[in-house]
């Protein structure tokens, strides 16, 4: 999400924002949900460099951020502001609000408040719209303060099927942040938060799930009330209040002014409730009733097609975070891998399972910052009776929709694919050539071409339906370049319009940082 301009007008700053618990655009159901805390909705990894001048202030969140929570939602996280230096870095600097002037700016016990709008786009949920607002508390020896509470209030508006306007997606949070606990090591996250999301993807099982288009069957004009259904047909309603948990201790760090070389432990746990809606005479609507018919493939579908019904869910996540950039905004060289697993012991419905993620990014400068190449490889894999929303993401530290939407494969539309099994590939040429400055503020202007790739396997093993494997076809791919703006050091937009051959779908999704 952006801030606005307004924002500046008033000299209104948003205090930094720790990079464990940065939240994710809420864009991105991918991000991460409170029930399995995103792109969301946040996961941003480790805390940024410290700018060497004021920067503008934070972006709000994807979902699902920090540890387990999604959509996702919109939780990859956006970056911080001038001033964090993270527990071991340096207090916080920049510009003030207008109380901060009046005398408590260097107030090491100072107690500081910031709030902006925000807005990003994204092709599947629309133009979002909302208001983010920030408390922190600092002190002596803490770093980058003592506390930070966050709350934001997030929606999106899009296009309704047939004319007018209707609101798919809806994110309310509020986020504590506590760091330089047990002799500095150890990091706390807490979130508890609202999500709705009205038009939740659902096209099928497996990697061969045809994206149909019913629709143009009917005419929006003459039969308004088909049409407008039949928009419906891959989609369904989930909303999930919950909340999530999340410990990070510092297990070994070697890092130099370079660049980091950190090993971190983390644990936690995520709870959400899931009323499950299913639209009349939608795909998700056919599979729940074939799943009840006494027969192999009815069988065979049940045993994929679990938790369509509303039920709680509790996921205990545990994992290693490796760490080697020279920046966690602007990497030009290093890695930042995670491997972690994610547990459920069923709460409701028989859901208890087990997820693992190997998600690791590599950074190489060709030519120094003017030019890196950067790739990200995810493999996920789930064991057990995984929630069907399930199969459409992976990560526990870092959760994300896919494969497909902007997080994961932009041009593929968001949830496109669930599977048990998956692997999403990206690689991207960064550019950055254009320096420039406003008043006091510092600009890099610069550019990106991307080649993302992806697929999914419907369970561990070959599994038909009418005698038809579920995992027909090949790699879904979506190709792209756009635009990157960098305010200061870490406060990112990004612009990225781009298509899928394999889906013919094209999708341009404005955002606040780095994929990955």
């Amino acid at each position: 999400m952006l801030p606005t301009a307004i924002g500046i007008a008033l000299g209104i700053e948003l205090l930094p924002s720790p990079a464990s618990a940065m939240i994710a655009p809420p864009l991105a159901p991918d991000a991460v949900e409170a029930d399995d805390a995103g792109d969301d909705p946040a996961a941003v990894e480790t805390e940024p460099e410290l700018p060497a001048e004021p920067l503008p202030p934070e972006p709000p969140p994807e979902p699902e951020a920090v540890g387990p929570m999604p959509p996702e939602v919109p939780q990859p996280s956006p970056p911080a502001t001038a001033g964090e230096g993270g527990e071991d870095g340096q207090a916080p600097s920049g510009r003030r609000g207008r109380k901060g002037r009046k005398g408590k700016e260097n107030d090491p016990e100072r107690l500081e408040f910031g709030g902006l709008p925000a807005t990003n786009y994204d092709t599947d949920l629309g133009v979002g719209f909302g208001a983010i607002a920030t408390l922190a508390k600092f002190y002596p020896g803490y770093r980058p303060y003592r506390w930070r509470i966050e709350a934001l209030l997030y929606a999106t508006a899009k296009r309704a099927p047939g004319g007018g306007v209707e609101i798919p997606f809806h994110d309310d949070y509020v986020t504590a942040d506590i760091p330089g606990l047990a002799n500095k090591t150890l990091r706390l996250n807490i979130r508890v938060g609202f999500r709705k999301f009205t038009t939740t993807g659902y096209y099928g099982l497996g990697n061969g799930a045809p994206a149909t288009k019913p629709w143009e069957a009917f005419d929006p004009q003459t039969e308004p009330d088909a049409y407008q259904a039949a928009r419906r047909y891959h989609q369904y309603d989930r909303t999930y209040p919950g909340f999530d948990f999340t410990a990070r201790i510092k297990a070994w760090d070697r890092s130099i002014t370079e660049h980091k070389r950190r090993l971190e432990v983390f644990v936690g746990t995520a709870f959400a409730y899931s009323f499950i809606r299913p639209y009349a005479g939608s795909k998700l609507e056919e599979d729940i009733a074939a799943a009840r018919e006494d027969t192999e493939d009815g069988r065979t579908l049940a045993n994929l097609l679990r938790g369509t019904d509303d039920h709680a869910l509790l996921k205990l996540n545990l994992g290693l975070l490796w760490d080697t950039r020279d920046h966690e905004y602007v990497p030009t060289r290093g890695t930042f891998t995670e491997l972690s697993t994610r547990v459920s012991p069923g709460v409701q419905d028989e859901l208890h399972h087990a997820g693992f993620t190997l998600n690791t990014s590599w950074y190489q400068a060709l030519l120094d910052r003017y030019l890196v190449f950067a790739v990200r490889g995810v493999g996920d894999v789930i064991v057990g009776n995984a929630p069907f929303y399930e199969l459409a993401r992976y990560g526990a530290f870092t959760v994300r929709d896919g494969p497909g939407g902007s997080w994961s494969l932009r041009g593929v539309p968001r949830q496109r694919f669930h599977g048990k099994g998956k692997l999403v590939s990206n690689i991207e040429l960064r550019s950055e050539f254009l320096p420039f400055s406003i008043r006091s503020q510092r600009f890099m202007l610069g550019a990106i071409a991307f080649f993302d790739a992806g697929r999914v396997w419907a369970d561990l093993r070959p599994t038909e339906i009418g005698g038809v494997s579920l995992d027909t076809r090949g790699v879904a791919v979506g190709v792209g370049g756009g635009v990157r703006l960098r305010w200061g050091e870490t406060f990112i937009v990004r612009v990225d319009p781009s298509y899928s051959p394999t889906e013919d779908n094209f999708g341009i999704y404005i955002d606040v940082g780095h994929i990955f």
